[in-house]
């Protein structure tokens, strides 16, 4: 499993359950159902840490991992239309998934700009990105 296996597992879910994903919010939905995933027991640790083999930059609008932005820039501020399939791996995730989607995404933003491990780092962000990487305990606690 990697990080884009879980991207494409949100978008499978969100299309599943007829709720529209943008790239915005599915970087906030990853970066928050992994953080579930770690503090609520949800996958296991091995799972999670073969899952994140591409780690959350600290950018502009929060966390985002780099690869799935990239592939997923194509649709702007659009709904991603491309059809994914979910991953049984993440199945645990989909309750936290679907409640995620269904979250204003600028709250999202709002909630990840509130971790100090954005707050502190954000100076750090030319334009819109940085090169700062989340470890697996900064996504779990928010903090450095």
């Amino acid at each position: 499993m990697t990080m884009m296996d879980l991207a494409h597992h949100i978008i499978a879910v969100a299309h599943e359950n007829d709720i529209p994903v943008t790239n915005l919010q599915l970087q906030k939905v990853m970066f928050f159902s992994l953080k579930d995933a770690l503090n609520d027991d949800l996958l296991t640790r091995r799972v999670v840490e073969e899952t994140y083999d591409q780690p959350f930059l600290v950018w502009r609008y929060g966390p985002v991992e780099k690869k799935v932005y990239e592939r997923y820039r194509i649709f702007g501020s659009d709904s991603i239309s491309e059809p994914n399939e979910e991953h049984p791996e993440f199945s645990r995730l989909n309750e936290v998934i679907i409640r995620l989607l269904r979250e204003d995404p600028f709250k999202l933003v709002d909630k990840s700009h509130d971790e100090n491990f954005w707050k502190r780092n954000q100076n750090k962000i030319n334009g819109w990105r940085s090169n700062v990487a989340y470890s697996l305990y900064n996504v779990r606690t928010g903090t450095e």
